[in-house]
């Protein structure tokens, strides 16, 4: 094969195949959410605006807590991925992310964003959702786990001469209750510290 095949395979390759190159991009701010359970976050587009000169979308994802953050984005044809490296000394731990990052263009409208090989989409929830999780006693039910992993109702735990009653609301303790089996209050305690004592 001659040079000037190979040079115009080359050519007519890069445009049937679209071509990689580096998008000018810049972390504006990152803030790590401690009260959100890293692990269930998912991530998503959080906010994407245009101006004329630039695009700035805002997304969420987990990654290594106490690092700092290099950017580095590439694009080809209509899809934009976005490459996270992570700096410094980590912790032991996960930390679910803000990012707010701008682009100095603004791309079209039908540009994707991608991030950990996840495109970036406004219809993913905030936390993967959990299957709800029933507690029966005596073929009624009590209580449940929810989507969010948060405990309502009651569980009950049938011993020997009693029921042990724990009840929940929105997946804090309220109250424990010790019945004798004919439902009669024998104890009643709402310090949580103390269920393990009965």
């Amino acid at each position: 094969m001659n040079k000037l095949s190979f040079i115009l395979l080359i050519f007519f390759s890069n445009l049937i195949f679209g071509q990689e190159f580096k998008v000018k991009s810049k972390i504006l701010s990152v803030k790590c959410d401690e009260n959100i359970d890293a692990h269930r976050f998912n991530t998503r587009l959080v906010k994407d605006s245009i101006t004329e000169n630039a695009r700035i979308i805002h997304f969420s994802t987990k990654a290594t807590c106490c690092v700092e953050f290099k950017l580095e984005s590439n694009k080809i044809d209509n899809i934009v991925k976005i490459d996270l490296k992570e700096i410094g000394t980590p912790c032991d731990c996960i930390c679910a992310y803000d990012f707010v990052v701008q682009f100095e263009e603004p791309f079209n409208l039908a540009t994707k964003f991608y991030v950990k090989n996840k495109e970036l989409n406004k219809d993913i929830s905030k936390l993967k959702m959990y299957e709800k999780r029933y507690f029966v006693f005596e073929n009624d039910t009590t209580g449940y786990d929810d989507e969010n992993g948060l405990r309502q109702g009651f569980i009950v735990y049938k011993r020997k001469n009693d029921l042990k009653k724990i009840y929940y609301t929105k997946g804090k303790f309220i109250k424990l209750e010790i019945t004798d089996l004919k439902g009669n209050i024998l104890i009643k305690e709402t310090d949580e510290n103390k269920i393990f004592d009965y």
